[in-house]
């Protein structure tokens, strides 16, 4: 265990009193490692960075403005990041792959007063259908020189900002419904990277390597957890499996972030070439025997978490303590509860809806942007309501088990997607599986099955079916699977559902019976 920072007083929970009180891990120490660009920039030269650039920002934009940002992983992106924060400003990370009308919804929800993107990016802002008038652009020279602007810390600009100041707008993914903006306030971030660490273990000499898209809240509340620690954030384009370990080696991480199927994408790879420097890993979505084969072929301890934009610190697993399956215990400062339909506890091993609220103030989202009723949908009886199904055992471990609009009703048996995907994806031809409920000419639902088979190799699916039926409920085997070359994913891993027929075609399966 390192050598943390303290929890700062609430009066002073801000981003840029964490940046300034992280000085005392030193100002040499290697803190951004971009290994797109292979540039180092240690904390010194990062915080005079910083505060060049949100001098300039503070002296072009009013104190609370929004600012979207459009950005792939690379270190200018930092920089603008904590500069934002320096200055007073809010940042609306957006995922630089939406567009058409997604996109419109979420510029028309923050109006911000610039958009700062790539290139690449402005054809797809341009014609989302967004009113750009009186909006600035900043493009990759401007944001360029922008970063290469330095200044002495003490001299940074110092807005007012008290602990419940929007700091970051981050939407979440839309998967069950329209996008809504979450807004995250600087306590937020100071007080979530501070819970954390005492789970991960985080010392001065951990790089943490970051290999899924920056405009994710894990990013935030990594970075927030290094600060505390004293450790390096390390950052890849994206995840490339036959360039992951090679990742690793160079740039020495001892610990990465992982979500949705990275771990199982790297199993069925080759691995290391040799010994490495990895001992940790964080993340969530980590079936159970993807768990247990992980740490034992690699060595790799898994810290498996349950965690939201709008509440990315609440449950944990430690680096000390682990229950395979299970996505861990509630943190100090957060309370839990599993619940029937009425907001009531349930017992052990029952599921119900997760309820999450925080003993501390701000110790999850505001709220949604310019969304009241989004929010009060969710925060009610000042429990936040998350929409996932879960169970707690005897001992007070949290089991996930998929979303509650997740579950396949089928005569009268509800089905987890997220367990019956567990159970196929470990047949030895399947890569990834998504499960999803169909219309049943019987009423409720039938069971259909895409498949994305391993490379190289053919599956039946007959097989399939006759593989899960060995494994799961007599219910859960699906009556109609659909072969496909490859699923489309999300910019996190997981499968992109919205985008699956739920109508069976002539290239569907249908299981006899």
């Amino acid at each position: 265990m390192g050598d943390f920072l303290a929890l700062q007083a609430l009066p002073r929970r801000n981003v840029p009193d964490l940046l300034g009180r992280s000085r005392r891990f030193g100002l040499d120490r290697p803190f951004v490692i971009d290994l797109a660009s292979d540039t180092a920039l240690a904390y010194g030269a990062f915080l005079a960075r910083v505060a060049g650039a949100a001098a300039a920002l503070a002296e072009r934009f009013p104190a609370g403005a929004l600012i979207a940002v459009m950005l792939a992983n690379k270190l200018d992106t930092m920089i603008l990041r904590y500069a934002l924060s320096c200055a007073g400003l809010v940042e609306v990370a957006l995922n630089p792959a939406h567009r058409g009308e997604i996109l419109r919804g979420m510029l028309e929800t923050a109006r911000p007063a610039a958009i700062v993107l790539e290139g690449r990016f402005r054809a797809g802002v341009e014609t989302s259908g967004f009113d750009l008038g009186g909006v600035a652009l900043i493009e990759e020279g401007a944001l360029a020189a922008l970063c290469a602007l330095q200044r002495d810390w003490e001299d940074r600009p110092r807005p007012a900002l008290g602990p419940g100041t929007a700091g970051r707008v981050i939407f979440t993914s839309g998967t069950t419904g329209v996008s809504k903006g979450a807004e995250l306030s600087h306590a937020y971030e100071v007080y979530t990277g501070e819970r954390i660490i005492h789970r991960l273990g985080f010392g001065p000499d951990d790089r943490c390597l970051y290999v899924t898209p920056i405009f994710h809240v894990d990013a935030l509340v990594l970075v927030s957890a290094l600060l505390h620690s004293g450790g390096a954030f390390v950052m890849a384009p994206d995840f490339s499996a036959s360039r992951f370990w090679e990742d690793v080696a160079r740039s020495g991480a001892t610990s990465f972030v992982y979500v949705g199927s990275i771990l199982a994408i790297l199993l069925k790879g080759d691995g290391p070439p040799g010994a490495h420097t990895l001992r940790s890993t964080v993340g969530g979505g980590c079936p159970e025997p993807v768990w247990e084969e992980f740490q034992s072929r690699f060595g790799v301890r898994i810290i498996e978490a349950y965690a939201m934009t709008e509440s990315i610190a609440c449950v944990m697993n430690s680096y000390d303590e682990q229950r395979f399956g299970s996505v861990g215990r509630p943190l100090p400062g957060y309370e839990v509860m599993v619940a029937d339909g009425f907001g009531r506890p349930l017992p052990p091993d029952e599921k119900g809806e997760i309820l999450i609220r925080s003993t501390e103030p701000h110790g999850f989202m505001t709220g949604y942007l310019d969304n009241p009723a989004a929010t009060a949908e969710k925060i009610r009886d000042f429990w936040f309501h998350t929409g996932d199904l879960g169970a707690f055992d005897a001992d007070g471990w949290l089991y996930y088990h998929g979303r509650l609009k997740d579950v396949i009703r089928r005569r009268s048996e509800n089905i987890s997607a997220a367990e019956l995907e567990s159970v196929a994806d470990r047949h030895p031809g399947v890569w990834i599986s998504a499960a999803v409920g169909v219309p049943s000419e019987l009423g409720e639902e039938e069971v259909m099955l895409y498949v994305q088979p391993k490379e190289g190799t053919s599956v039946e699916p007959a097989d399939i079916c006759d593989f899960i039926a060995a494994n799961a409920a007599p219910f859960m085997v699906p009556r109609f699977v659909r072969i496909v070359d490859r699923l489309p994913l999300t910019p996190t891993e997981k499968v992109a559902k919205a985008a699956l027929s739920r109508e069976p075609d002539a290239e569907t399966w249908v299981r006899p019976g």
